[in-house]
C-alpha cells in the first residue's frame, strides 16, 4: 500500500503542477476559459471577476503539485486534491455529457483533451487521490514545520509573481498556434489525405396517428407507409470529427467586408500589424513608438495594419486619433485574442511567417523595427 500511496501522490503531484503552470503561463487564456463556462452556465454576472479566479485557480493547482511532491503537508494536500477532484469531476462529466464547451482547458494550450477524455482523466486522479486521502494519517512529511512553512510560502509568492510577469508581458512559453517563427498559411492547409467530417443523416417522422416524431435512418426510414408516417425534416448529425488544422480561423477582412487574408500572407515585404480586439479597451500607452512606426512605414512604403473586431461606428472613432497610414481591417475577436495577448499587441509578418510579436509594453523602438 506504501508504493501505491507514493505512485499515487507523485503522479498527483505531476498533473496537478503541469495543469497549474501551464495555465499560470498564460492567465488570460484561463480567464477566456473561465468566461466560457460563466456563458454556458448562465452566470454572466461573474465574468468579471474571471482573471481573479484564473490566477487563484493556477495557484492553487500549481502549489497544490509541488507539496505533493514534495510531500509537504500531506494532510493539508490531501484534503485540498480531494476537494478539487470532487468539484471538478462532476462539472467535467456534465460539460462531457452536454459540450457547451468545445475544450475544458484544463491543460491551457499545451494539450488539448476532448471533454470525455478530461472526465476519466479526472477518474482516474480520483482514485490516486482518494488513496492519498485515506492514508493521509500514515503519510509523514519530510520537513518540519517551520520549513514546510516557508516551502509553502515560497511556491505561492513565486507562482503568482509568475503569473504575474506572464500578464504584463507576453506569455514566456506560447503554446497557441501562433507563436514567432510560425508561417501561418502552412499551419492553416488541411491535407489531401487528412481525415474529413463523418456525418449520419438522420431522417425525422411523424407519426400521423398519435402526431409524435420519431427518427430513422436511411436505410429503415417508413417512407412507404404513406397512411402511418409523414416526412418532417432531415439532420446531418456529426459522429466523427475530421482534421482541424492548428489555425483555421484566420480570416481578415477590409472594411468593406471584402477577404484580404491571402493578399496579406502572400506579401512578401515586411509588414507590421496592430491588433486590438476592442480598440476601447486598447491600452494608450507607447503611443510615441507606435507613431514613429508609422512613420517608418510611410517612409519606407510599408504595410502597417490594424486588425480589430470593433464595429465600424469604432473604427471611424479611432482613425482620428491614430497614425492616418494604418489599414485597418476586421477579424474575429476570439482569433484575435488567441494571436496575441495584449490590446493592442503588435506584430512582425513577413511572407505570412510571424517574426516576433510584442506586448504592447514592451513595443520596440525604431532602431529594432528597421532590423526587419
Amino acid at each position: 500500500m506504501k508504493v501505491f500511496t507514493l505512485i499515487s501522490r507523485l503522479i498527483t503531484g505531476i498533473v496537478f503542477t503541469f495543469s497549474g503552470f501551464v495555465k499560470a503561463v498564460d492567465p488570460i487564456g484561463t480567464q477566456i476559459k473561465f468566461g466560457d463556462y460563466f456563458f454556458a452556465m448562465g452566470l454572466e454576472w461573474l465574468t468579471p471577476a474571471a482573471l481573479i479566479f484564473s490566477f487563484l485557480m493556477n495557484a492553487a493547482e500549481f502549489g497544490i503539485g509541488l507539496m505533493l511532491i514534495f510531500n509537504v503537508f500531506p494532510k493539508l494536500t490531501a484534503w485540498t486534491a480531494l476537494l478539487f477532484i470532487t468539484i471538478f469531476t462532476p462539472l467535467t462529466f456534465w460539460l462531457a455529457f452536454a459540450n457547451p464547451v468545445s475544450d475544458c482547458g484544463c491543460f491551457g494550450d499545451a494539450i488539448t483533451l476532448t471533454n470525455w477524455q478530461t472526465f476519466w482523466k479526472n477518474v482516474i486522479l480520483l482514485i490516486f487521490i482518494v488513496t492519498l486521502f485515506l492514508m493521509r494519517n500514515k503519510t509523514k512529511m519530510f520537513f518540519k514545520y517551520k520549513t514546510a512553512f516557508l516551502i509553502t510560502g515560497g511556491i505561492t509568492a513565486l507562482v503568482f509573481l509568475f503569473q504575474f510577469y506572464n500578464f504584463y508581458n507576453l506569455p514566456v512559453i506560447d503554446f497557441r498556434a501562433y507563436k514567432d517563427g510560425t508561417n501561418i498559411y502552412e499551419k492553416a492547409i488541411v491535407p489531401d489525405d487528412a481525415p474529413k467530417d463523418e456525418y449520419e443523416t438522420v431522417l425525422i417522422y411523424k407519426n400521423l396517428k398519435t402526431n409524435k416524431t420519431k427518427q430513422f435512418t436511411i436505410e429503415n426510414c417508413p417512407y412507404e407507409d404513406t397512411l402511418t408516417w409523414a416526412f418532417d425534416t432531415t439532420i446531418n448529425k456529426l459522429i466523427k470529427k475530421g482534421y482541424v488544422p492548428p489555425i483555421h480561423d484566420f480570416i481578415i477582412s477590409d472594411l468593406n467586408g471584402y477577404d484580404v487574408t491571402k493578399e496579406i500572407l502572400e506579401n512578401n515585404g515586411t509588414s507590421f500589424i496592430l491588433i486590438s480586439p476592442d480598440l476601447k479597451k486598447a491600452n494608450a500607452c507607447n503611443m510615441e513608438k507606435i507613431e514613429k512606426i508609422a512613420n517608418y512605414c510611410d517612409a519606407n512604403n510599408l504595410m502597417f495594419f490594424c486588425f480589430t473586431a470593433s464595429g465600424e461606428s469604432v473604427i471611424n472613432e479611432y482613425k482620428k486619433i491614430l497614425p492616418k497610414n494604418l489599414i485597418f481591417c476586421t477579424g474575429d475577436k476570439k482569433m484575435l485574442k488567441t494571436f496575441i495577448r495584449s490590446n493592442p499587441g503588435f506584430v512582425i509578418l513577413k511572407s505570412g511567417v510571424i517574426h516576433k510579436k510584442y506586448h504592447y509594453r514592451n513595443i520596440p523602438d525604431i532602431d529594432e523595427v528597421s532590423k526587419f
